[in-house]
């Protein structure tokens, strides 16, 4: 082999660049991310790109937990307690949080663009794990829900554009990714509300152009392109920041 090759690899509607490094020292394949978050790839002289993309199928799970901080139910870096005075991410802003003792059976989150409320019941005041984990599903219904309201409408104006039309957007969990598109059926990660919207237009422009062009092409990402000319701008976000989207 020659020198280093730049490549990239998709994982669902995730592009990873990364570099080949061939080596003759190595025997297996080995992967390393800087502090820059880039992905090398160092690989033995016989291995073939078939063969390193072979060894990245299987650390898919391991390359999106680095890379973009997605994983099955992956807790922030520092979790919650739900305690007045934290903060929630909404829409890519910071609200406060503010919980109050209420007459409910369960915890209930509120909104009024300003500040988050949790209503609680007494014996959920405190930071017990019990307690802990039923204010965490509170806030969470309350994102899935807002996340159902609002990320398809933001579709409308790519699908003018794109002339597509009967695409369904769902709205939900999704393990690994941000988006998906499959068979006139767009499915996107709730957590994406609380990103800023200019990043969720991106996984909306990059999951409806797969209405158009099935694979990562040269016209697919032209098309993304031409929906949102700084896309790799959003894209790269995603790969920094992707971990604080999790609650």
């Amino acid at each position: 082999m020659s020198g280093p090759l730049q490549r990239q690899y998709h994982i669902g509607q995730t592009v990873i660049p990364y570099t080949i490094d061939w080596s003759e020292s190595r025997e297996t394949v080995s992967l390393s991310i800087d502090s820059s978050l880039e992905l090398t790839v160092t690989a033995p002289m016989t291995a073939t790109v078939a063969d390193v993309e072979s060894v990245l199928e299987s650390r898919q799970e391991w390359l999106l937990q680095k890379l973009y901080g997605l994983k099955e139910q992956e807790g922030p870096p520092y979790p919650k307690e739900y305690l007045s005075g934290e903060k929630l991410q909404y829409r890519g802003r910071q609200y406060p949080l503010e919980v109050v003792e209420a007459d409910v059976p369960q915890p209930e989150l509120s909104f009024d663009d300003q500040t988050f409320t949790l209503r609680v019941h007494a014996l959920d005041a405190d930071a017990d794990g019990v307690s802990v984990r039923r204010k965490r599903q509170a806030v969470v219904d309350w994102f899935v829900k807002r996340a159902g309201q609002e990320l398809p409408e933001r579709a409308s104006r790519f699908e003018s554009k794109l002339g597509a039309q009967d695409v369904q957007i769902e709205v939900g969990e999704i393990d690994g990714r941000w988006g998906e598109y499959n068979e006139g059926t767009i499915r996107l990660n709730w957590r994406l509300v609380r990103a800023p919207v200019r990043i969720q237009d991106y996984v909306l422009a990059h999951e409806l152009a797969h209405s158009v062009h099935e694979e990562h092409s040269d016209s697919f990402w032209n098309t993304v392109g031409a929906l949102i000319p700084d896309y790799e701008d959003r894209r790269d976000w995603l790969r920094v920041n992707g971990n604080t989207l999790a609650v």
